[in-house]
């Protein structure tokens, strides 16, 4: 199993120090902690782009091409960036431009982001065309990295007659993934495409995303896609502390002011977001039956088998800096991982 580290970069006061990092010094720490996680053995760096909220990664090109320059093997992701807002041209355009600087370790996931109407509302879009646009935009965006001669005629953007989009990728297939899982569309639609599956685990139990899983292997097979090929992927909440205890006391009451903030976020952005999907965070509840993987380095282990055996991951996403988390503990708790934990799925 592939691990990675993730971050959505949300900009919040931390609760144990009461320092709120300026955003320049936030940015400064994303890039800084991608030459940790190479540094530590992680297969990725990924970032979430969201608009108009404290998440402040607007631009995930742009802050991956600095993590570029600072690294040498680590794959570069996103996690997701907006495949149904941004224009898929200009978005295959981008990330071919990194997959030249960084000579061919992109991974691009892209996913609906429905949570966030918001966003649509700011753009001047439709969030109820978000399904249809969405699957346009992902398959335009497939083809232009992969042909250099494309014509589309879209419902929702100017025709596009025999253009070759440049820069051309540094990878002969750069892969584009489908980040979703809060319907079974988007499983049906990756496994339609022939793509990898980036799941949001941070939204619920390993269980929860069992059924998706399996639909989506017997979908791939049922489509003839080669076996090989097929990879799955989740965003954990994931925190490994020397102890137990160690690990609680620093990542507890982040977590907390990161769930308060962000279940306002959703009912403000979401009015109509289904009831029980995320709820207050309780530690307890969280790590024992929810979405958090938090303790020591066999504690951490058994739970993140737990998520590899129930959805049958390839890849999983460290996600271990929100809530105002502080460059050291960020910077310690990354290496503790290479040491004690990356090892065991190596």
């Amino acid at each position: 199993m592939r691990i990675g580290w993730v971050t959505m970069g949300d900009h919040l006061p931390d609760p144990v120090t009461g320092r709120l990092l300026t955003q320049g010094e936030r940015y400064r720490m994303l890039v800084d902690a991608a030459v940790h996680a190479e540094q530590a053995g992680f297969h990725s760096a990924s970032v979430g782009e969201h608009h108009f909220c404290s998440y402040i990664i607007s631009s995930p090109p742009v802050l991956l091409a600095a993590m570029a320059e600072r690294t040498s093997t680590l794959r570069l992701g996103t996690a997701v960036a907006l495949g149904a807002n941004n224009d898929p041209v200009r978005a295959a355009e981008q990330y071919a431009t990194l997959d030249l600087l960084s000579e061919g370790r992109v991974d691009l996931v892209l996913g609906r982001g429905n949570l966030y109407e918001h966003t649509f509302d700011a753009f001047g879009q439709n969030a109820a065309d978000s399904v249809a646009m969405y699957r346009e935009n992902v398959a335009l965006v497939v083809d232009a990295l992969t042909n250099e001669q494309v014509s589309w005629t879209p419902e929702f953007r100017a025709p596009f007659d025999n253009y070759t989009t440049q820069p051309r990728p540094a990878q002969a297939k750069l892969p584009v993934w489908i980040g979703g899982g809060s319907s079974m569309d988007s499983v049906e639609f990756a496994a339609e495409m022939g793509l990898p599956l980036m799941l949001p685990g941070i939204f619920g139990r390993p269980s929860l995303f069992t059924p998706l899983g399996d639909r989506y292997r017997e979908l791939w097979e049922h489509y003839g896609h080669p076996a090989d090929k097929l990879r799955i992927g989740a965003i954990a909440h994931t925190y490994v502390g020397r102890t137990s205890q160690e690990a609680r006391a620093k990542f507890e009451p982040r977590m907390k002011v990161y769930f308060d903030w962000l279940i306002d976020l959703i009912a403000l952005s979401t009015p109509n977001m289904p009831e029980g999907f995320i709820g207050p965070y309780n530690h307890d509840v969280f790590t024992t039956k929810g979405p958090t993987v938090c303790g020591s380095p066999e504690e951490v282990i058994d739970r993140m088998e737990q998520w590899r055996e129930a959805i049958g991951l390839t890849d999983y996403l460290f996600m271990c800096d929100q809530g105002g988390q502080t460059p050291e503990d960020l910077f310690d708790t990354l290496a503790l991982a290479g040491e004690t934990v990356l090892p065991h799925f190596s």
